[in-house]
């Protein structure tokens, strides 16, 4: 449970760089269907993005660690990314 936010964490504070104006919307239907979609859902939301093997794996382990979460801690964990997303601190 704590790997998951603390991934999300990493991937946020990555987004919310000076050189980040925006996020991009790619970005956040591959959160959303992280914590809310089924795997194949999130499969689907990756690939665009091309990962190589090593990193579907990850991925997919990443997705089966996050669905074992409740889904109250999913609910607050997006809405830590909305609110960190929206911040002051990522303008």
């Amino acid at each position: 449970m704590k790997l998951a936010i603390i991934v999300t964490l990493a991937i946020l504070a990555l987004c919310c760089s000076p050189a980040s104006a925006e996020i991009c919307q790619s970005f956040t239907g591959v959160i959303q269907s992280l914590f809310l979609g089924t795997p194949a859902s999130f499969e689907a939301a990756v690939e665009p993005f091309n990962p190589d093997a090593d990193m579907k794996a990850a991925a997919t382990q990443l997705k089966t660690l996050v669905d074992l979460l409740p889904k109250n801690t999913k609910d607050s964990i997006l809405k830590l990314t909305d609110k960190i997303a929206k911040s002051p601190l990522c303008a």
